[in-house]
């Protein structure tokens, strides 16, 4: 396997994590952890960047400050992560909008990365609820990309629950200009 992900298995992906994530994210789940295999697993060709302890915590360090987060106004779990990033010492400029879709656009965000929000990282995009691990894994790789994404809402993730089990991959993405349907796998979290 060569890392990248088709639109036809990202499209099967994607479902499947809507499906779970919607149910934590309307339907009032904490994700509290208590669910088996609903992350992506172990690739192999992809780096370990676990999370310490049974949490999200992180004691890392990346060269930015404030961050700008677009999301619904009416996504529950968008707030939980905005609280992740403020926990974690980051000044989050929350932009609320109905039409996310368009704010996506105008960043080009392609559609295969998308998740229910993203966050301006300096000149990196971070799309949906990536671990601050990954996020400092960009910022120490500096790829030639345009952000980070875990696609869908995936239980056991920031904003969604604990950490499972098994790790979350996080992608690369290049901009949708780009003509690049294909996400990069990028880091284990």
């Amino acid at each position: 396997m060569d890392g990248s992900l088709t639109r036809r298995r990202l499209c099967s992906l994607g479902a499947a994590a809507a499906f779970v994530g919607a149910s934590g994210c309307i339907g009032g789940g904490n994700g509290d952890g208590d669910s088996d295999g609903d992350s992506d697993g172990d690739e192999p060709g992809t780096v370990s960047a676990a999370p310490v302890g049974d949490d999200w915590s992180w004691d890392g360090s990346v060269p930015v400050d404030e961050v700008v987060q677009h999301h619904d106004p009416s996504c529950g779990c968008c707030s939980e992560y905005v609280a992740y990033l403020e926990d974690n010492g980051f000044d989050v400029r929350v932009e609320t909008t109905d039409e996310l879709g368009a704010v996506k656009t105008d960043l080009s965000v392609p559609a295969e990365a998308r998740s229910c929000h993203t966050v301006e990282f300096g000149d990196y995009l971070v799309e949906g609820h990536v671990p601050l691990q990954a996020v400092e894994a960009l910022f120490a790789a500096e790829p030639a990309v345009a952000g980070i994404t875990i696609p869908g809402m995936p239980r056991h993730a920031p904003g969604m629950g604990l950490p499972g089990d098994d790790p979350l991959t996080v992608y690369t993405f290049e901009d949708a200009e780009s003509g690049s349907d294909d996400l990069s796998e990028f880091v284990a979290v």
